[in-house]
């Protein structure tokens, strides 16, 4: 028994064949045929792990060379921090020492302004002292001066030597007190009040108290502003010629013609400035001064005025005016040399519609004086800006600056004038003068197109007169007595202008902030 149990599982187990092999018939065919998967030996692990040690061994290498040159790069940094530290030490050498060198340089000049102080104390004294001498002289030898010796002596020489000793100890307690500040550890600049300033002042009203009384004596104002000192004819001539030459060279050739490229507001200016404005002027004139005693001579000054077309400044007043100076320039020109024509024919309706006024002009003596007047320092000034090539703009800084100076000295010596005759104008006369510029800016705004600029350029064209033709008029006809009506024109008509001015740049700033917005 137990020999046929051994011998059936021998069978069971060696015998491959088919009738002891027991399978299912109810699987499908794949199921029986899955992949038997595969396992690496040991010996392929162990080769695994060593080509996985070897990487290991070459990372560490690498870790090891790049520890070596970041300890490099910090020795370097190390290296470089102290060179830092010693440059940073020769800085602040180099800075003290340049601290202590301006010191020095501020003590110097410190010095130095001491030193002018004392040169002024000493010139102010010294003048002191002199004038004590002249008047004790003229005290000795009796000569009239008209004025009290005395009081003189002592208000002149006295005050210039007191405010002598008051500088130069002013002086000496400044630069001990600069010092002390320059020597602190600290230095702080004090602001405090000006020596110069102030001894410019005492000196400036001393200069007017001496000037006054020794000069002035007897001289009346009348003496010193009249239009027949040949100097001050000369001194206008310069000032007007040599801004038209400024004009010249700050202006290009085809800027002249500005005006001439827009025919329809051309038109419109030689209407506001040739035929509304001398028509406006005669009538607001009529119905103001007839019937009155100096009808004749205020009348006469507007007739001039009205026939001279074309002031040389025209540019000048209309930059004040915030208007275009290209178009005021080519105005200025086209008018001056409409002038030569219009002039006299304005003169000749005057005197054929007013019976009382007798004025005439020469056309060719009229042409002369605006040739030389004003074409011939523009061309001049032209033909200096086409020769001057690069440099035109520093010609130009230079006549600019010398023509505004001159401008500067004609004003004042127009105010002195004004001063001197406005007080001859009858109130008539005066009162005369805004009615005839308001409508004058009226008709040149209006006129003038819808923008701005060109309205102010073309008002302020409008109103301006060429008062050196005007008075070349009234002295061709031989009435002086035209002269302060000319001139309170020039005042009056030039403050009456000042709102219109305002109102311009006004309303262009309000443009301006509307297109930025």
């Amino acid at each position: 028994m137990i020999c046929l149990v051994l011998s059936f599982t021998r069978v069971s187990i060696f015998d491959s064949s088919p009738a002891i092999v027991m399978t299912d018939s109810s699987q499908p065919p794949n199921a029986q045929e899955q992949p038997s998967t595969q396992l690496p030996s040991n010996n392929e692990l162990a080769m695994q792990r060593t080509e996985m040690a070897e990487q290991r061994t070459e990372l560490a290498g690498k870790r090891t060379g790049l520890a070596e040159q970041r300890t490099e790069l910090a020795e370097k940094r190390t290296g470089l921090s102290v060179q830092r530290t010693d440059l940073a030490g020769e800085r602040t050498d180099l800075a003290m020492i340049r601290t202590a060198l301006a010191r020095e340089r501020t003590r110097a000049a410190e010095e130095r302004t001491l030193m002018a102080w004392i040169r002024t104390a000493l010139s102010m004294i010294s003048f002191g002292f002199g004038i004590d001498r002249l008047f004790k002289y003229l005290d000795k030898t009796e000569t009239s001066t008209g004025i009290n010796v005395l009081t003189e002596e002592r208000i002149l020489g006295l005050s210039l030597m007191s405010l002598g000793l008051f500088t130069l100890v002013a002086a000496i307690i400044n630069h001990w007190r600069i010092l002390k500040n320059i020597e602190t550890e600290e230095y702080e600049y004090t602001p405090g009040w000006s020596q110069g300033l102030t001894v410019a002042i005492v000196l400036l009203f001393l200069g007017l108290a001496a000037f006054i009384p020794l000069v002035l004596n007897g001289v009346a104002l009348a003496d010193v502003f009249t239009l027949d000192s040949q100097v001050i004819q000369a001194l206008a001539a310069m000032a007007i010629f040599l801004l038209m030459l400024t004009l010249g060279v700050n202006t290009d050739l085809a800027d002249l013609a500005v005006l001439w490229r827009q025919p329809r507001l051309l038109g419109r200016a030689m209407l506001a400035a040739l035929i509304l404005f001398p028509a406006s002027t005669g009538l607001i004139g009529y119905l103001f001064l007839r019937g009155t005693p100096s009808a004749l001579s205020i009348g006469l000054g507007l007739v001039v005025l009205a026939s001279a077309p074309g002031a040389p400044l025209l540019t000048q007043r209309a930059s004040m005016a915030g208007g275009n100076i290209a178009i005021a320039t080519s105005l200025q020109v086209t008018l001056a040399a409409l002038a030569v024509v219009t002039t006299p024919l304005t003169l000749l309706i005057f005197t054929a519609i007013f019976a009382d006024v007798e004025a005439s002009g020469d056309l060719l003596i009229i042409g002369k004086q605006v040739l030389t007047v004003q074409f011939l320092p523009l061309g001049l000034g032209l033909f200096i800006r086409r020769l001057g090539g690069a440099g035109t703009a520093k010609i130009s800084e230079l006549f600019t600056t010398v023509a505004n100076t001159l401008f500067i000295v004609l004003l004042v010596y127009l105010l002195g004038l004004s001063w001197v005759l406005l007080p001859t104008v009858p109130w008539r006369g005066l009162a005369v003068i805004p009615p005839v510029v308001l409508v004058g800016l009226i008709c040149g705004h209006l006129l003038g197109g819808p923008e701005l600029a060109n309205r102010s350029s073309i008002a302020t064209g409008t109103i301006a007169r060429n008062a050196g033709l005007a008075l070349f008029l009234v002295a061709a006809n031989s009435a002086p007595q035209a002269i302060p009506t000319v001139i309170a024109y020039l005042v009056v008509g030039s403050l009456t202008a000042l709102p219109y001015n305002a109102w311009i740049k006004q309303q262009q700033g309000v443009e301006a902030a509307a297109i930025a917005t």
